[in-house]
């Protein structure tokens, strides 16, 4: 057998145990730990070999550089802005086919009825996937890293659209986790890290592209009775409003309905009672909510976010696995480059 085709099974045989592996653990930790496994028994040749032609060893080391990348503080906005885009999504599905050179991406879009100029799906579309790190450019093409296709299965699990503008501070993506836990009032998510100023937008925004509603009651405004005790005897329908109204307080459109009188009328004894104060108001402040859509966009979120937590620890794992090797004494006779080596040696080449 030729050196070429030791090196082509190589190359295929990595690919099979990295599907393998993928397929069957979900933590980049745990697929990490099972490919040193099978590093460990590799008997290359040269430790070229791996760089060149072998998937696991690209994968673990495209892990190993993004570390920095995932540790930055707005990395996790950086990545929701650009995922956002629709034509990024669709550049996403064309690399996990296989890798594409920038004219056949352009000619993917075509297809979906996308129409750009290569310059154009570089810089807009590309080149935000490949900062965030799930894209990566080997020659004269581009791939999906194994984080990349990662993030795929995210994508393919919940078939969102994310209607949320992909430039923001990604407020929206914060009311949502703080809507989650469930109904909110408008001073709770003052407190969710949004600003005053872009509070009423954002969650105008939410409520404008389904994916959260506020309460529909126009009646927000309340009647109490106070611990006054009346002095003067009542007429009769302003006994039947005194007495009906509950100690957690009442509007004045359900009060009519159940006196039985329009609402002009209810209002004219409220006033009468409020004026003798037996009766006094309180604003109940509307509430917002997640719709269904706004829930599966939330749990999209948040498994990203999961994805990018694992993403770092893997990475951080390889980080730390690099230095002990650095810092152990070398051995004191090396055979030949047949005997079993740890990928990720080789990372610090």
């Amino acid at each position: 057998m030729s050196f070429g085709e030791l090196n082509m099974i190589l190359e295929i045989a990595s690919r099979q145990w990295l599907s393998r592996i993928l397929n069957n653990s979900a933590e980049l930790v745990k697929i990490i730990k099972e490919a040193d496994d099978i590093c460990q028994y590799c008997e290359t040749t040269s430790p070229m070999i791996c760089i060149e032609r072998c998937e696991i060893w690209k994968a673990k080391n495209e892990l190993f550089e993004i570390n920095g990348m995932l540790r930055a503080d707005d990395y996790i906005h950086d990545l929701l802005n650009a995922v956002k885009n629709n034509r990024r999504q669709k550049v996403i599905e064309a690399l996990s086919e296989h890798p594409r050179s920038i004219k056949g991406l352009q000619e993917y879009l075509k297809s979906k009825g996308y129409y750009h100029s290569q310059q154009t799906i570089t810089d807009a579309y590309v080149e935000p996937l490949v900062k965030t790190g799930l894209v990566r450019k080997e020659g004269n093409r581009h791939k999906l890293t194994l984080y990349g296709r990662k993030f795929l299965d995210i994508l393919n699990k919940f078939d969102v659209e994310n209607p949320l503008p992909s430039h923001s501070h990604c407020y929206e993506e914060k009311l949502l986790k703080k809507l989650k836990d469930g109904p909110k009032f408008h001073a709770d998510l003052a407190n969710s890290s949004v600003t005053p100023k872009s509070l009423s937008r954002s969650l105008r925004r939410l409520i404008e592209n389904g994916l959260a509603t506020k309460s529909k009651t126009p009646d927000y405004v309340f009647y109490f009775r106070t611990k006054k005790v009346p002095k003067r005897a009542f007429s009769p329908t302003e006994k039947k409003i005194y007495e009906i109204i509950p100690d957690v307080g009442i509007s004045a459109r359900e009060l009519s309905k159940e006196i039985g009188i329009n609402l002009r009328r209810t209002y004219k004894y409220l006033r009468r009672l409020r004026k003798r104060r037996l009766v006094f108001t309180r604003k109940k402040p509307r509430t917002y909510e997640l719709t269904a859509s706004g829930m599966e966009l939330t749990n999209f979120l948040e498994e990203t976010a999961k994805l990018v937590s694992d993403t770092a620890r893997a990475s951080t794992f390889l980080l730390e696995q690099s230095n002990r090797i650095i810092d152990a004494p070398a051995p004191l006779r090396r055979e030949s480059f047949s005997e079993p080596t740890s990928t990720i040696q080789f990372i610090e080449s």
